[in-house]
């Protein structure tokens, strides 16, 4: 060995042992201190999965995940130094069942009756709804509300807006089809208003939400459903109004509330918010190995991506191919969590993830858990796992398919744009959205659509060991809440993320209540690491410009991409 070998060695030696040391004090100066109290601040978008790409790191920071959270509340229950929790909440952006996946955790933490956990509200709802944070609140075994607040609870609504008359005036031909009663997600803009179907399916999903809302918040507040139910009904409610009816326990400002938590707490408050408490360890960070492996957005061929411009994520089939290969191969995994959040997406990237599940079930142990979504494309992904984990209002099923068009003829010649055309073969106008399908365009169309729509049905039945008439006749494109879907066997367990990792534990033979380490996979790499490795770091960029030209030259898409789409889902206030 070279003495410029011996040199270089004793440097990176050098330096590696710096960042070692710098690593682990970091790690001491975020250690919380005895009678530490836990503060959770949910008043933004909570993120899934927060991929490094370097530049938003740099920019804008990371931005804590639910994982985090919820592994937060996780390794707080066991912490002797952890005396309680503070959740200020002012409108988290998270869907129903991640709501509930957040309120199942603070509950838990609260488990041991040791631990106490206490909600602040400015207000639930500011001349708005205030259903959703009034109903994470109820977590807490007490609740502050500032004393201009109000707690808005006016039930639940789902409204839909059509825009088949504007197409009309515009001279737009919606021209699709569907397999499945059910399969309404061309409903928004072929018609005018919700068809029987479509009404019957959102009428049944908000009847199961609203129900599990009102459960939830009559436990949390210790009352009955009925007397819930009749304070729902009088809703909303001024600040001592709420008093009085036992919704809050104390009017007070944030100031009034630190100075009772403080004598609560023995004279002293220390507040260690969730980010700087996470960086003195985490709760999934040893034990056995389980892969974890998100499956987010939209199911398209390809590279998984996020839209530069909406932020949206898409579900690639080549990453979560590659994810699955590389869990399945690698013997130190003991088993593998699927995290699902998706509204489904296109027919070949779907079936490829699907073939991934099934080329790993059997191998080594595979649970899904799903999200606020996991429906049509997004429950075709998940359905063949050994087991399948939701949240009650999770949104799934829409087991069916559609697909179609729109010709814009009539809109362009209203502008004074005509087209002209040549052609070889008969159909070639299939795709075209000068022409209608032709009566022997639509009867290849109607088939294609049957032919998806079996093998649909066929997969599900083997993913779930049922025959295709059983799963036929819960299918037919419907949505099913969470709770519902386990009532008719499309999913094994009603819970969150944390629910699925004990089941993927208890399944590879180890403590589902112990530890492991989690393996997100594909692993996140740094612009750093992408540099030195030579790897293209114009990703973002191509992405933003590839949406870009997409948005330029076909506009914005009335309905999303793929036969195997959800139906619109207004979200529940």
């Amino acid at each position: 060995m070279t003495k410029g070998t011996k040199r270089a060695l004793l440097i990176v030696g050098v330096v590696v042992g710096a960042l070692v040391a710098i690593a682990y004090t970091v790690r001491l100066s975020n250690q919380p201190s005895r009678g530490s109290v836990l503060e959770m601040v949910l008043n933004e978008d909570i993120p899934e999965y927060v991929p490094i790409d370097g530049l938003s790191q740099i920019l804008g920071g990371r931005k804590l995940t639910m994982r985090d959270y919820v592994e937060a509340l996780r390794l707080a229950r066991d912490d002797r130094r952890i005396n309680g929790l503070l959740v200020a909440i002012d409108g988290p952006g998270v869907g129903s069942a991640r709501l509930q996946e957040l309120r199942d955790a603070i509950v838990d933490f609260q488990s041991g009756g040791k631990k106490w956990a206490v909600a602040y509200l400015e207000t639930a709802g500011e001349f708005s709804p205030g259903n959703r944070d009034y109903y994470l609140a109820t977590a807490c075994g007490s609740i502050w509300l500032a004393p201009p607040g109000d707690v808005n609870l006016t039930g639940l609504r789902a409204e839909v807006s059509f825009v088949r008359g504007t197409l009309d005036k515009l001279g737009i031909v919606p021209d699709f089809d569907h397999i499945g009663k059910y399969k309404n997600a061309m409903n928004t803009i072929t018609d005018t208003a919700m068809n029987d179907a479509y009404r019957e399916s959102l009428d049944a999903l908000v009847k199961s939400v609203y129900g599990q809302v009102k459960e939830g918040m009559a436990r949390g507040r210790r009352m009955s459903g009925e007397q819930m139910t009749a304070l729902i009904d009088r809703g909303p409610h001024i600040g001592p109004t709420a008093l009085r009816a036992k919704l809050v326990d104390s009017l007070g400002y944030r100031d009034e509330l630190e100075d009772h938590l403080r004598a609560k707490n023995g004279g002293s408050l220390p507040l260690i918010k969730v980010g700087r408490y996470l960086k003195s360890g985490r709760f999934y960070d040893r034990g056995p190995k389980i892969a974890l492996i998100y499956g987010l957005g939209g199911v398209a061929r390809g590279e998984s991506e996020i839209n530069p411009l909406t932020g949206e994520n898409t579900m690639g089939s080549d990453t979560i191919a590659a994810a699955f290969k590389k869990a399945r191969e690698d013997s130190s995994i003991r088993g593998i969590v699927f995290r699902v959040d998706s509204p489904g997406g296109s027919y070949i990237a779907s079936d490829v993830i699907y073939h991934e599940v099934m080329l790993t079930r059997g191998r080594k142990p595979l649970v899904v858990s799903m999200g606020d979504l996991a429906g049509s494309g997004g429950y075709f992904v998940a359905m063949g796992a050994d087991k399948i984990v939701a949240e009650p209002s999770t949104i799934t099923a829409s087991i069916g398919v559609l697909a179609g068009k729109l010709v814009t003829t009539g809109f362009w010649n209203k502008v004074g744009i005509t087209f002209d055309a040549v052609q070889r073969g008969a159909h070639a106008t299939f795709f075209s959205t000068s022409a209608r399908y032709t009566p022997e365009e639509r009867a290849i169309f109607e088939s294609w659509l049957e032919r998806i729509y079996k093998d649909f049905v066929t997969k599900a039945a083997k993913g779930r060991n049922k025959t295709f008439d059983q799963i036929h006749a819960v299918a037919q494109g419907r949505i099913w809440s969470g709770e519902d879907a386990l009532r008719l066997g499309l999913i094994d367990e009603l819970g969150g993320l944390t629910t699925a990792i004990r089941r993927a534990l208890a399944m590879a033979d180890c403590d589902p209540d112990g530890r492991a380490q989690l393996v997100v996979m594909p692993e996140a790499k740094s612009l750093v690491s992408q540099v030195f490795r030579g790897e293209d770091t114009r990703t973002p960029f191509a992405s933003l410009e590839r949406h870009l030209r997409r948005l330029i030259e076909e506009g914005p898409s009335p309905i999303a991409d793929g036969v195997l789409s959800m139906p619109f889902i207004p979200v529940l206030r």
